[in-house]
């Protein structure tokens, strides 16, 4: 058995105290991490509960809490519900989402608390699709990246052209729009 000096023992006291209050502070992290919700600027695997309307669902995420958050679709405006074409646009995103596993990556919290950000189920881009497919307007405000911006008005263009979902209508009226006329 080996035998220390008072110092020695009080010097290596000191070092697993300071080895002990290092991986109690890792743990404190990591369950802060594990219970902290959706995130700006992060990414995450949700389960999508529901579909509220085109461009709006609920998710919740896979860890020990199940932090469930309304998220909004970023850069796009898709009709509201009781506007033309709003329950096809719903009915659209419910079929490509609902009950599915995807990976989300947040964008901002908007006014209302709501996550904002881009979701993806196998590496497509729901959003972009949403856009290909005519079932929602490029909400052209809030992309600040103008090559991004380019990239997503080809996409509402290309739908405007083939006349696909919303763009069927001859004048269909954007949900910003829409959303004026019933507060007046």
């Amino acid at each position: 058995m080996l035998h220390l000096s008072l110092t020695w023992q009080i010097m290596l006291g000191l070092v697993l105290l300071c080895f002990s209050y290092y991986l109690l502070y890792k743990f404190v992290v990591y369950l802060k991490d594990l219970f902290r919700p959706f995130k700006k600027n992060k990414k995450y695997w949700c389960r999508v509960r529901s579909v509220s309307d085109g461009d709006t669902l609920t998710c919740y995420r896979f860890n020990v809490r199940r932090s469930e958050t309304k998220l909004r679709f970023a850069h796009v405006d898709a009709p509201e519900s009781k506007q033309a074409y709003g329950k096809e646009s719903q009915r659209l995103v419910k079929s490509m989402v609902q009950n599915k596993i995807v990976r989300v990556k947040i964008t901002d919290i908007d006014r209302y608390g709501r996550c904002v950000g881009i979701v993806y189920r196998y590496r497509k881009n729901i959003n972009e699709e949403i856009i290909k497919r005519g079932a929602a307007w490029v909400y052209e405000e809030y992309i600040h990246d103008k090559h991004h911006l380019t990239y997503m008005l080809q996409l509402q263009n290309k739908a405007k052209k083939q006349k696909k979902g919303l763009w069927k209508s001859s004048r269909p009226i954007r949900p910003s729009v829409y959303r004026k006329q019933q507060k007046s």
